[in-house]
């Protein structure tokens, strides 16, 4: 499980809305005078990166309340899915696109800028249809338990 510390501003029946705190290991870097992760934080500390929705526990043996600081975690297996179709779907579509039209498209009396062209174009088109996919599966995994955030404890 991938976990985080978070802040809740609103409750809902089965859920809450956190705000994730900004944590930075850059007080123990040798290279933090010099980083520019390390400027924004100390140019913008304790500012959130966002508000996230966690479902809470079924059995309601968490009782949160507003201004709450709690754990969020995530299941690692959903992390990872998730990450390998928003990188690799779109780059696989693209480059499958390609080489597709590379083969399908064979010399015939077209110079060479045309069929480049051609396959060019074929990757965009690729690259449109993984995009398409990506979000039409990222709508229907938004309602899956295994990619939602869930409260696991309060501090």
């Amino acid at each position: 499980m991938l976990t985080e510390t978070a802040r809740v501003v609103a409750l809902e029946r089965d859920s809450v809305w956190v705000e994730t705190l900004r944590q930075s290991s850059c007080g123990g870097c040798a290279a933090r005078s010099g980083c520019g992760h390390g400027m924004i934080n100390s140019a913008r500390p304790g500012v959130s990166q966002g508000l996230i929705k966690a479902l809470l526990p079924v059995d309601k043996t968490l009782t949160v309340s507003i201004h709450d600081t709690v754990q969020i975690a995530l299941p690692e297996r959903g992390f990872l899915r998730a990450a390998w179709m928003l990188y690799a779907m779109p780059l696989l579509m693209t480059v499958f696109a390609a080489v597709l039209a590379d083969q399908l498209w064979t010399p015939s009396s077209l110079s060479q800028a045309a069929l480049d062209l051609r396959v060019t174009l074929a990757a965009i088109a690729g690259l449109a249809a993984g995009l398409l996919l990506l979000r039409t599966m990222s709508r229907r995994m938004s309602h899956d338990a295994e990619f939602q955030p869930r409260v696991t404890g309060v501090s």
